[in-house]
């Protein structure tokens, strides 16, 4: 990344955030007078000094290590510098997205946790690229809230537990992930000890590394207030599927009538991350499948007449029937399919001549009865529930 008017002095934490963000090998360059001069941090697939040092010729300076460099070149050389670190990671078969290794120091317990503790381990500071602050495990706790916090929502605090001990914990630039980390299961973290000072309160704070989850992780973003997470395949069964293959997650939009190809998309393909959206367009669940009474009264009102146009007398009939129109559809084909009513045209006439028969004979009553089963579970189930659900053969 190169651009004008950027400030030299910061780069390098820059460069180091962006490392941290997209965890691919990053270059920031201020460009100035035709120079571009700035710093890099690389992944440690990728030794970036390795790959740059044989270029001298290319740099007014170049210097650095196997994670970070400072460099300064014409600006005709961008290109040349993109070209060179491309054919090293080519020819070195690297895989340049591949996450770095995370070396922990040790395990911590959340019950024997202390200012303390800090304290201990502030007599080896100073701390820097070649004394790194310690970072420690932590696992076997619960999460008890995670909310979005700092200019634009960009940040994150998690509030977790173990026993009777808690503490915070601060994660910079995680902030639209506060959701997951509410639901999470299983999870565990890589942190580093601070010290926060608020309001002459002093208090033991933890600060987010890196996190890991084990098993497969199932979101409720069924609230009308949350949004669909950015950047994942979303299944929307009113439209074409998405290219599923290569993610790891997926987003259950909506739900169809028939949850046989919902069943079969999760149950084929190996996702880590589920979110349960499941918009529901008809919600049967809410009408229910017609009780005898609703179904008594809605023939006897229309054998009152010859013919009912239902094209335009449908809305006053689900009125004075205090019907959903939904399900007064389903009703009038239950009907038609028994044989009761025929209808043409739009136009619905009482067969007076029809035999006696049980609504359940009807096909179409017992699929609505079943989809009744499943938006009831779609809609109120818990995430869980509704995965077993949908998972078993």
């Amino acid at each position: 990344m190169a651009k004008e008017g950027w400030n030299p002095g910061v780069l390098g934490i820059v460069a180091g955030r962006l490392l941290e963000e997209l965890g691919q090998t990053v270059i920031v360059l201020n460009i100035e007078d035709g120079r571009a001069k700035g710093s890099a941090r690389s992944i440690e697939a990728v030794n970036i000094f390795e790959a740059l040092d044989p270029h001298r010729a290319l740099f007014i300076a170049f210097g650095g290590h196997a994670g970070a460099a400072g460099m300064t070149l014409e600006v005709e050389q961008l290109d040349a510098l993109s070209d060179i670190l491309e054919t090293y990671v080519k020819d070195k078969g690297i895989d340049a997205k591949g996450k770095s290794k995370l070396y922990l120091d040790e395990e911590l317990d959340l019950e024997n946790l202390s200012l303390e503790t800090v304290k201990s381990f502030e007599r080896l500071a100073p701390f820097g690229m070649d004394n790194q602050k310690p970072i420690f495990y932590i696992r076997d706790f619960q999460v008890e809230n995670a909310r979005s916090m700092g200019a634009g929502d960009s940040h994150l605090k998690l509030k977790i537990s173990k026993g009777t001990a808690s503490f915070e914990v601060v994660a910079f630039g995680q902030g639209s992930k506060a959701t997951e980390f509410s639901q999470v299961k299983q999870l565990e973290l890589a942190v580093t000890l601070s010290v926060n000072q608020w309001n002459g309160q002093t208090t033991l704070q933890l600060m987010m590394v890196d996190a890991r989850v084990d098993g497969v992780q199932l979101f409720n973003i069924r609230s009308k207030s949350v949004e669909l997470p950015e950047g994942v395949p979303v299944l929307d069964f009113t439209s074409d599927l998405p290219e599923m293959l290569s993610s790891p997650a997926i987003v259950v939009k909506n739900i169809p009538e028939d949850l046989s190809l919902l069943k079969q998309v999760l149950q084929e393909q190996n996702f880590s991350a589920i979110y349960f959206k499941n918009d529901i367009a008809k919600a049967y669940y809410l009408t229910g499948y017609g009780t005898r009474e609703q179904f008594a009264k809605l023939y006897k009102t229309i054998y009152q007449f010859p013919e009912f146009d239902i094209r335009y007398k449908l809305k006053d009939l689900s009125t004075y029937l205090k019907i959903e129109q939904i399900l007064l559809v389903k009703m009038i084909q239950i009907f038609e399919e028994l044989g009761f009513v025929t209808i043409e045209n739009g136009v619905m006439k009482v067969n007076k001549e029809a035999a006696k028969r049980d609504i359940a004979e009807s096909q179409i009553y017992q699929n609505l009865k079943q989809i009744v089963k499943d938006q009831e579970m779609m809609a109120l189930g818990t995430v869980q529930e509704i995965y077993d659900f949908l998972m078993a053969k």
